[in-house]
């Protein structure tokens, strides 16, 4: 069983391109991808503020984590967000806002 484990972005190294990075990097990547358009979605609500964002790995699981401040991202968003992975959840913690999204990998997944 695979540990979990926990990545940051490198130094200058922009949301979206961390989160490609990471995916591209686990042997199970292609369902992991709809995790990359959930984050571009949010980075697209942002609005250009600046958010910090972490992945966790576990075995045939993907955790993103974006932190930020100011204005909510819209609650249908991450409604439909919710709609299209197996975990999302949002809420405030002290002056920043969390969003967490995690995508298990099918175990019978399919590829042709």
């Amino acid at each position: 069983m695979k540990t979990p484990h926990t990545y940051t972005p490198a130094k200058d190294e922009g949301v979206l391109e961390f989160v490609r990075r990471i995916i591209e990097h686990q042997p199970d990547h292609k369902p992991l991808h709809i995790v990359e358009h959930l984050v571009e979605i949010a980075l697209n609500e942002l609005k250009e503020r600046p958010c910090q964002v972490c992945a966790e790995t576990a075995e045939k699981q993907l955790t993103v984590t974006l932190h930020h401040n100011g204005k909510p991202i819209d609650e249908r968003t991450v409604w439909v967000m919710g709609d299209h992975t197996d975990h999302v959840d949002y809420y405030p913690n002290g002056n920043e806002w969390v969003l967490t999204i995690r995508r298990d990998v099918p175990s019978l997944f399919i590829d042709k």
